[in-house]
């Protein structure tokens, strides 16, 4: 799986399934907390970064054959940054009911 990864245990989440939409350390901050370190690649412009189609077909796959609490959009940056998050969510509510989260810095969802 090059886009989902887990489910992996979260105190708030129970079974999370991730799902990874942005490239390894990408993000609009550089906070000195995070758990991936400092980012390498800082941009404060939406984008598509992998084919969307190719996302939602791995998150079906897995959702249809492993039990899982929430759809997480975490993984190895800012998932807002993707362009294609709101698209992504809407089809994910489509192929199935389970509740999706979204950790964020919030800073773009103006």
């Amino acid at each position: 799986m090059r886009f989902v990864y887990g489910p992996v245990p979260s105190r708030r989440l129970g079974r999370s399934l991730g799902v990874n939409v942005i490239p390894f350390k990408t993000c609009n901050y550089s906070c000195v907390y995070c758990q991936l370190g400092r980012t390498t690649n800082k941009i404060n412009e939406r984008r598509s970064f992998f084919p969307k189609e190719e996302i939602l077909k791995e998150v079906a796959e897995v959702v249809d054959r492993v039990e899982v609490d929430h759809v997480t959009f975490a993984g190895e940056g800012e998932p807002t940054l993707c362009k294609d998050i709101g698209w992504l969510i809407r089809e994910i509510k489509k192929i199935t009911d389970i509740p999706i989260a979204v950790l964020t810095n919030g800073s773009l969802l103006y």
